[in-house]
């Protein structure tokens, strides 16, 4: 903050602000003709001489869209810590209730009749300090209005339901009650999370396995022994076939640390009588269909090693809203 007749000077400048710090037009156009300065939007001045950032326009939004004004979108998630560091679009969006939705430079202050209710965020915030936002939930699903791309929409939404940011009910409410129109990302972002997926990665690999020929599965099943404790807990588990499959979070190990604890944990599953496969997220991610059709194979192997039949049908077994998956009970063969 700079300081002005004996005041911080805030970066935004509206008329009504001005007004309360007793800053006269007199004074603004002189400061503007300096340089020191500028206009940035009719009626806005940005009291510095540089570039206006995105907090800068975050600020116009909330000056220009009065009491009700709060930060949704993108930039309201990524103050919870989420979503993508690059934003979907140039502009900020700020929600009112009353008045008319308008572009002021790019800051979009739009109007909506659906409710929603105003957080202010901390004085210490290191994103947006004592502003008006909306819950995570509701910025969520405004942001994933504004994306044309299915992959960082289902990274939002599965991370933010990880870390509790919001839960999955909150995001199906949005979903139901905002506009239908540009809501395909997010419908099919919440559908893998329904499922039970935790990352993007794990999102992805549902969405193949759905459309694959592969019996019903389950995702991030704890698994727990004979004295119930758990053990690990495997990205995808077919529960029949004692056959789980993980996606490795890295492509590569860098130290033998990470290589000895993947080794360990592959070895305590097969110990324990599961069948393991392991997949990087690359190879899930690839357009063509060559992983699918190995998990198949792979599991119609499995089935033909235990002598038994594949299950039927398709698809995830997912669990109630908000519950986890029943644990696989396995008894470990101590080396």
């Amino acid at each position: 903050m700079q300081r002005f007749a004996g005041f911080e000077l805030p970066r935004i400048l509206v008329p009504a602000i001005a007004s309360r710090l007793g800053i006269t037009r007199a004074r603004i156009r002189t400061e503007v003709g300096r340089g020191n300065w500028q206009t940035i939007a009719r009626g806005v001045v940005l009291t510095r001489p540089d570039e206006p950032t995105r907090e800068d326009w975050a600020g116009v939004g909330i000056a220009v869209g009065g009491p009700t004004a709060a930060l949704s979108g993108w930039d309201a998630v990524r103050i919870r810590g989420l979503g993508d560091p690059t934003p979907p679009v140039c502009t900020v969006l700020v929600l009112i209730r009353d008045g008319r939705s308008r572009l002021v430079g790019s800051a979009w202050v739009r109007r909506t009749g659906r409710p929603y209710v105003v957080e202010t965020t901390s004085a210490h915030a290191g994103l947006h300090p004592l502003t008006p936002v909306v819950p995570t939930a509701r910025a969520i699903a405004d942001a994933a209005l504004t994306y044309s791309a299915l992959g960082p929409v289902r990274a939002m939404v599965t991370s933010a339901v990880q870390r509790n940011a919001c839960s999955l009910v909150e995001l199906v409410r949005e979903l139901d009650d905002g506009p239908q129109n540009g809501s395909y990302f997010l419908r099919r972002a919440l559908r893998a999370a329904a499922f039970g997926a935790h990352s993007e990665a794990e999102a992805a690999a549902t969405d193949k396995l759905v459309r694959a020929e592969v019996p019903p599965f389950e995702l991030n099943v704890p698994i727990v022994d004979e004295r119930g404790a758990v053990i690990f807990v495997v990205d995808v588990l077919w529960r029949e076939l004692r056959a789980a499959l993980e996606i490795d979070s890295r492509e590569f190990h860098f130290s033998d640390a990470g290589w000895r604890a993947t080794l360990d944990r592959h070895n305590k599953l097969t110990r324990s009588g599961l069948a393991v496969t392991h997949y990087p997220p690359s190879v899930v991610n690839a357009r063509d269909c060559t992983w699918t059709a190995e998990v198949a194979e792979w599991l119609r192997c499995r089935a033909t090693e235990l002598g038994v039949a594949l299950p039927p049908g398709r698809g995830p077994i997912s669990p109630a809203i908000g519950a986890d998956p029943p644990p696989f009970l396995v008894r470990i063969r101590r080396s």
